[in-house]
């Protein structure tokens, strides 16, 4: 059965197709972020390193596409979206990272976009935001553009590492290369936070 996985995701993945299919998966996250892009992301990433197919480049081509395109769409329905923001349960993962995304967005607005990139329910109620409130479009699509291409570049990155140190053990190798997508993502989260607590306290200003 294990064989038949990996010969199915193979057969899969060299398939030209994929790269769309793939951007349309990234497309869709960015609306409505239930689909779990990252850890498809990383997957594919492990599984060029470990197999050799997708072509790691195309594959960050074509998650850069796909999430540019979907944070710019929902930028876009900001003004219609920001009610269901609204009525977000503050105590769900959903509302903690909407509370998340005012608190920092309200200092810093251009490495909010960036790091929340990182964070699906936080990109999401982020670009949401910024849209209904009519925040520059041009600035929100230069910082929304380094946060994708640092997201999509360390998402492929680190899946195939992963793939590429335990080529041998394809199985082994996607599941390390999601655990360590899944850590990157926490970690630049705690970085973020403690940086700005850090130069909150510097200044003496309240993070609040």
């Amino acid at each position: 059965m294990i064989d038949s996985l990996i010969s199915f995701l193979e057969e899969l993945m060299v398939q030209p197709i994929f790269y769309p299919l793939l951007g349309l998966l990234i497309t869709i996250d960015a609306l409505c972020p239930l689909v779990p892009s990252e850890t498809v992301i990383n997957l594919a990433g492990a599984f060029s390193g470990s197999r050799g197919v997708p072509n790691p480049w195309v594959l960050i081509g074509a998650v850069t596409a796909g999430a540019i395109i979907g944070d710019n769409l929902c930028y876009m329905l900001g003004s219609r979206l920001i009610g269901v923001v609204n009525r977000l349960d503050p105590e769900s993962k959903a509302g903690k990272a909407m509370e998340w995304v005012r608190v920092n967005m309200n200092q810093r607005a251009g490495v909010t976009i960036i790091v929340a990139r990182f964070l699906p329910w936080a990109r999401w109620i982020a670009t949401i935001a910024l849209g209904s409130v009519r925040y520059n479009w041009f600035l929100f699509f230069f910082y929304d553009t380094i946060g994708v291409l640092l997201w999509a570049s360390i998402g492929v990155g680190v899946g195939y590492l992963g793939g590429t140190l335990f080529a041998d053990y394809p199985l082994l190798a996607m599941a390390i290369g999601v655990t360590l997508g899944g850590l990157v993502g926490w970690g630049i989260q705690k970085a973020q936070q403690a940086f700005f607590e850090w130069n909150d306290v510097r200044r003496g200003v309240s993070a609040l």
